[in-house]
C-alpha cells in the first residue's frame, strides 16, 4: 500500500489504485470468504426443539436430509466477544467519513481535477491520519486493558489454542510452555510433591481427594482450567492400549519424552506411586492433571533432574514397542542445541529466533511490495482493465492468507472456544486495514497531495462492515448466513463496478 503511492505525483496517482484496491479487497475479502467458510468449517447440529447447539454431543454433526435442513439445521454460536469486535470494527471505520464525506463534497463543488481535489482534501486527510493513527493506538490500549484484566476472551482462547498445537506438535515442551504459568500461580498450597499433603476446601483451588487417607491434593483452580483444556487432546492421543480413558505407566512415559521432558523410569513411578489414587497401576484424566500440574512446576524450578537422551535402556525399549500413529505424521522436533536446556533458557532462545524471523518477514515484505505492485500494474495494463479491479481480487490472496488459514483451522475444531478465535482474528485483521492501512493512505494524500477519489470503493467498504457488524449481533450463524456474507465479495466487487460507471470515482 505504501508503494503504490510512491514516485513522481502523476505516476503515484495512477498506481494508488494499486494499493486502494489491496486496501478495499482485503478488508472485504476477509470479512467474507474466510468468515463463510469458518461457519462451514465449525458448523454443528442445532437442536430443533431448544434451538441450542449441540456442542456437548460426541457426533456433532449429521448428514442433512434435506437442503433446508443442510441450511438452517446446523450453525455456529457467536458470543460476547464477536459482538464486541463488530463494534470496534465500526468505530475503526469512522475515519473513512472523515476523509470521503469532504471528498464528496469538493467532487459536487466541481473539484475534479486531482491536483485541484488534493489540496482541497489537504486539511481532512491530516484529521483522518490523526483518527485513524489514534484508533490503532486505542484498540491496542482496549486490547492491552481487556488483556491486564483478564477479560481479553480472544487473547486467553488464542493463547490456549496455541500453547496446545505448540505441545502437541513437539514445538515447545510441557515446562517451557506452561512452566512460568503454573509455577508462579498465587494459589499454589502444597509446593513440595509429597504424600504429606494437607486438606483444603478453599474455592480458588481443585482438590483430588485421596480415598484412604483424610489428606487432599490441592492445586490452583487456574492450573487446573487451564490444564484442563489444554492437556485433554493429549491424553486422548495416547491413550492408546487399550482405549479406556486411562494411562499406563508405559503410556505417560512416551509421552512425557516425546513432548521433550526428560524422565526416567524411576520419577515415572514417583509420579504414579503419588497421582494413581486407586492403586491400579494406570491413571484416570483427572489423575494425570494433577500429576502433570506438579511435574511441570517442580521441573521449571529445576527440582527434577533431567534425565540424558540416552538415559535407559528400559525408556528405550518403551520408546520402540510403543506403536503411535494417528495418520498426522511424526511430530517436529524441538531443535537439538535447545532440547537439553533449563526451560528460562529455552524460553529466550525462542523470543531471539522468533523475532529474527519476524524482521526476516519484515525484510522480504519491503524487498517484494514494489515489485508486486508494478506486477499488478502490468496485468491490469495487459489486460485492459483498471489496475483496482486486479488489486482488488489477488492482492488480498497474498496479504491475507494467514488469516485464512488460521481461522479455518481453529473452525474445523468444532468449539465455542475456537470460533471466537477464528472470527475475533478475522475482525481484528479489518480492524487494522482500518486503522495502520488508512493512515498509510493518508498520510500520502496529506504530505505529498495525491487526491483520494475512491467513492465508490470506501462506500463499499463502510457497507461491508456494517453488514457484518449486524450479523454478529445475531446469536446463532447458519449456513443460510454463510451463504449470504459469502456472496457479499462479488456483489461488493459488482457494486463498485456500477457506482463507478455512475460517477462515484
Amino acid at each position: 500500500m505504501l508503494f503504490s503511492g510512491l514516485g513522481d505525483i502523476e505516476t503515484a496517482q495512477e498506481t494508488l489504485g494499486v494499493g486502494v484496491g489491496a486496501l478495499a479487497g482485503s478488508t472485504i475479502m476477509v470479512l467474507t470468504l474466510p468468515w463463510a467458510r469458518s461457519v462451514y468449517d465449525g458448523r454443528i447440529d442445532i437442536d430443533q426443539l431448544s434451538g441450542e447447539l449441540r456442542y456437548k454431543t460426541k457426533h456433532k454433526l449429521r448428514t442433512p436430509l434435506t437442503i433446508r435442513d443442510m441450511l438452517y439445521g446446523s450453525g455456529v454460536e457467536v458470543n460476547h466477544a464477536v459482538k464486541s469486535g463488530g463494534t470496534m470494527l465500526l468505530l475503526t471505520a469512522i475515519p473513512y467519513l472523515l476523509i470521503q464525506i469532504p471528498a464528496s463534497y469538493l467532487v459536487r463543488e466541481g473539484d475534479e481535477d486531482n491536483k485541484e481535489l488534493g489540496i482541497g482534501e489537504h486539511s481532512w486527510s491530516l484529521i483522518s491520519l490523526v483518527m485513524s493513527l489514534s484508533g490503532f493506538v486505542g484498540y491496542l490500549l482496549y486490547q492491552f486493558i481487556k488483556s491486564e484484566s483478564g477479560n481479553d476472551v480472544r487473547k486467553n482462547l488464542l493463547l490456549e489454542a496455541v500453547t496446545q498445537k505448540a505441545i502437541v506438535d513437539g514445538m515447545l515442551s510441557l515446562s517451557v510452555a506452561l512452566g512460568e504459568f503454573v509455577a508462579t500461580s498465587d494459589e499454589w498450597i502444597n509446593s513440595d510433591i509429597s504424600l504429606d499433603f494437607h486438606c483444603h476446601t478453599q474455592s480458588k483451588t481443585k482438590s483430588l481427594a485421596v480415598p484412604n487417607d483424610t489428606k487432599n491434593i490441592a492445586i490452583p483452580s487456574e492450573v487446573y482450567n487451564k490444564l484442563l483444556h489444554i492437556l485433554n487432546p493429549i491424553f486422548i492421543k495416547y491413550d492408546r492400549e487399550p482405549k479406556d480413558g486411562m494411562l499406563s505407566k508405559r503410556e505417560m512415559h512416551h509421552m512425557f519424552r516425546d513432548l521433550h521432558e526428560k524422565i526416567s523410569d524411576s520419577q515415572i513411578n514417583n509420579l504414579f506411586h503419588q497421582f494413581d489414587i486407586d492403586r491400579d497401576g494406570r491413571i484416570s484424566f483427572e489423575e494425570f492433571i494433577y500429576a502433570t500440574a506438579f511435574f511441570i512446576k517442580k521441573s521449571y524450578q529445576g527440582k527434577i533432574t533431567p534425565v540424558p537422551s540416552d538415559a535407559s535402556s528400559s525408556s528405550s525399549e518403551i520408546e520402540a514397542s510403543f506403536s503411535y500413529d494417528d495418520g498426522e505424521g511424526e511430530l517436529e522436533e524441538m531443535p537439538v542445541d535447545l532440547a537439553e536446556q533449563r526451560p528460562e533458557k529455552q524460553q529466550r532462545a525462542l523470543k531471539f529466533r522468533a523475532v529474527g524471523q519476524l524482521l526476516l518477514g519484515t525484510f522480504l515484505i519491503l524487498v517484494f511490495s514494489d515489485p508486486m505492485v508494478k506486477v499488478f500494474g502490468e496485468v491490469a495494463l495487459r489486460i485492459n482493465i483498471p489496475p483496482f479491479y486486479v488489486s482488488f481480487v489477488l492482492a488480498p490472496v497474498i496479504s491475507n492468507a494467514p488469516e485464512i488459514f488460521a481461522s479455518r483451522y481453529y473452525a474445523r475444531k468444532k468449539t465455542r472456544r475456537s470460533m471466537t478465535i477464528a472470527f475475533t482474528a478475522l475482525q481484528g485483521s479489518a480492524a487494522m486495514n482500518n486503522t495502520v492501512c488508512l493512515s498509510i493512505f493518508m498520510g500520502l494524500v496529506h504530505f505529498r497531495g495525491i487526491a483520494w477519489n475512491y467513492s465508490a470503493e470506501t462506500m463499499s467498504i463502510l457497507a461491508v462492515e456494517i453488514i457484518l457488524a449486524m450479523m454478529t449481533r445475531k446469536r446463532i450463524l447458519n449456513l443460510a448466513d454463510a451463504c449470504k456474507i459469502a456472496s457479499i465479495f462479488p456483489m461488493s466487487l459488482f457494486v463498485i463496478i456500477v457506482l463507478e460507471s455512475w460517477g462515484y470515482s
